[in-house]
């Protein structure tokens, strides 16, 4: 079970025919229609591209799932389902403060259209995109897409990329199924449609749980277990940039990292990083500053931390 109550990677289930009643009255298949917020207003102007990076994972290939596991100690933080305005400005404040590049995945249905409230929420979205992070599709309406049928999953699809590339001049290219829900209907479908699917192998169940201290918790426990279990010692981590706590927990967390890297330094290990790339989960892929290189600098500022943190302990308050 993930997020959102689905399962991830769920295959669909094919059902023997039934034998039906020459009497028996078939039901009508039901009307396919659009998400309610179907078409961005007619008084929202379409705008120029929000710089001149690649926002939105168009140098991806098309057809892929990511699925997020790294034997490297590799962290890349996404969040799902903003923005919105009681939040995400104040998260894009603190990732500013942390230095850190975050991967987004918006709902269209809070913008797009002409009213104050969904200006609002775009603005928001160029935001995101201003303070360098970047931009995937976690479609309209959240519908879990393995439960509809191929043409409401396009109507979805088509939506959110109007409305996205209306506010921020770029279609997008990544997207996280709702729930992380697919099949291999789904996949292909996706694919046909020029998407990057991007899972996730750390949930620290920000959903399920009430306090940044309990999502900090959990991160640890996932991240060890899978350790463990698969020898993956990083991953892409889904958070919700709609939760307070979650937000509480993310500077949290970054100094939990910090303090393991202090032990980690002394023992001559890999350092946690948080990354600022999907594309060291992409095989092939990776940017043009290697992990290895980044090692180098992060040991570096890593000592110095660890240093700030010895010295703290040693001085009485």
């Amino acid at each position: 079970m993930v997020a959102g109550g689905s399962f991830a990677g769920a295959s669909e289930v094919i059902t023997p025919p039934v034998a039906i009643s020459p009497v028996a009255i078939r039901p009508r298949p039901a009307p396919i229609v659009e998400p309610v917020h179907a078409e961005p207003g007619p008084d929202v102007v379409q705008l120029p591209p929000v710089g001149s990076r690649d926002v939105t994972g168009s140098r991806f290939p098309s057809g892929l799932t990511v699925h997020g596991g790294s034997k490297h100690r590799a962290i890349l933080l996404t969040f799902d389902d903003g923005p919105s305005r009681r939040t995400t400005p104040r998260l894009l404040d603190m990732l500013d403060e942390l230095g850190i590049t975050a991967l987004f995945f918006v709902k269209s249905e809070s913008f797009g259209n002409g009213n104050p409230w969904e200006r609002e929420h775009a603005a928001i979205v160029r935001e995101i995109v201003r303070r360098g992070h970047m931009i995937g599709n976690h479609t309209e309406t959240h519908r879990q897409l393995p439960l509809l049928r191929n043409a409401e999953i396009e109507a979805e699809l088509a939506v959110s990329e109007r409305k996205i590339q209306k506010t921020i001049g770029r279609k997008p290219r990544l997207i996280r199924p709702p729930g992380g829900a697919l099949s291999e209907r789904v996949e292909q479908l996706l694919a046909e449609n020029g998407y990057t699917s991007v899972m996730w192998t750390l949930y620290p169940g920000d959903l399920e749980v009430h306090t940044p201290e309990e999502v900090v918790r959990t991160f640890f426990r996932v991240l060890d277990r899978r350790e463990r279990e698969t020898g993956e010692r990083g991953g892409i981590v889904l958070l919700h940039d709609t939760k307070q706590h979650s937000l509480d927990a993310v500077p949290r967390l970054v100094e939990a990292l910090q303090k393991r890297n202090c032990r980690l330094l002394e023992e001559g290990e890999e350092l946690y990083d948080i990354v600022d790339d999907l594309g060291y989960f992409i095989p092939g892929h990776e940017p043009d500053q290697t992990l290895e290189e980044r090692q180098e600098a992060l040991r570096e500022r890593a000592q110095r931390t660890c240093n700030a943190l010895a010295f703290r302990q040693l001085v009485p308050n």
